[in-house]
């Protein structure tokens, strides 16, 4: 088993812990495995971390999305502000798989979604009905 297979499971069996006990026979579990082989530890760590960072990041996006998704339309924005579709704006606000990867917004479409939502926020700061 890799350095790699072996923190994975040990990153599992972390999360599903029910004990301290347990979670320190993890932790010693996971402190021989870094004295094996320190440098391979190390990018296996790194590489986790950045990938729980990725996802947090997207689930942050979604979230932030949520909290006006029933106020704004999502399908406007697609269309007037990407040139895209309704499917294409929910694919990467819910990071669904296409052609078999995972899509989500690049930042030039994060910068390209607050402009949206500036945008439409003056236009209706400066709405009025007339009588």
């Amino acid at each position: 088993m890799t350095t790699r297979e072996k923190f994975e499971q040990l990153k599992e069996r972390e999360m599903n812990a029910k004990s301290d006990a347990e979670r320190a026979q993890i932790d010693a579990e996971l402190e021989q495995l870094a004295d094996s082989d320190p440098a391979e530890f190390e990018t296996v760590v790194m590489a986790s971390v950045r990938q729980t960072l990725a996802e947090a990041k997207a689930l942050k996006v979604k979230e932030q999305i949520s909290q006006i998704s029933d106020i704004i339309s999502m399908t406007y924005i697609a269309k007037n502000y990407f040139n895209k579709s309704k499917s294409w704006m929910s694919q990467r606000i819910n990071e669904l798989d296409v052609n078999g990867k995972p899509v989500k917004f690049m930042p030039e479409e994060i910068d390209t979604l607050n402009f949206a939502f500036k945008d439409i926020s003056e236009k209706l700061s400066a709405f009025r009905i007339s009588c």
